[in-house]
């Protein structure tokens, strides 16, 4: 896998040999980093179930100010820092449950990628979205990758549906926050 685009364009993402990982088509993420692609410049990312870092590496290379990587897999978290190794330090990683992070989250992002494995229940990830919102600045993004058979995501009340597509296998929401007045 390769970074689309940006000032890291063309450098290798490599992933862990693991089943329990499943890595982002590069169609599904190329119509993501497209839909978004006015977003990044200055913007604070976090990338959730980050796996090899592929959606906060795409970040960083557009400009994003900033991205917090968050896996509960040693491995994945080894292989980010592999992946990063040559990159600027505008970054970190941290190795814990997402569950974890989301009920402890003390920043505000632009820009939240949120990537569970499929299997994950609905329920959950209803929950996490709807405390994800909550810490989404002025009118961020939260971009949910699902299974296209997943039931339907429930939308907290200060979000709407940007964007949804299906790639495959893949289903990726794109929520807004709504602006406050």
């Amino acid at each position: 896998m390769k970074v689309i685009a940006g000032k890291y364009k063309g450098r290798t993402i490599n992933t862990i040999n693991d089943r329990s990982t499943r890595p982002m088509l590069g169609v599904a993420r190329e119509g993501i980093f497209n839909s978004l692609q006015f977003s990044f410049e200055n913007s604070e990312v976090l990338d959730l179930f980050a796996g090899s870092g592929s959606m906060g590496i795409e970040a960083l290379s557009r400009g994003a100010k900033y991205v917090t990587f968050i896996d509960n897999s040693i491995d994945c978290i080894n292989q980010i820092k592999k992946n990063l190794k040559e990159y600027e330090k505008d970054y970190s990683v941290i190795n814990l449950d997402v569950t974890n992070y989301i009920s402890e989250i003390m920043n505000s992002y632009n820009i939240i990628f949120y990537d569970p494995p499929f299997e994950y229940l609905s329920e959950k990830v209803n929950l996490d979205i709807e405390e994800l919102s909550n810490n989404l600045k002025g009118e961020g993004f939260i971009v949910i990758h699902r299974h296209s058979n997943s039931p339907s995501t429930v939308l907290p009340k200060d979000v709407e549906l940007y964007k949804e597509k299906n790639y495959g296998q893949s289903k990726i929401l794109i929520l807004r926050k709504l602006w406050k007045y």
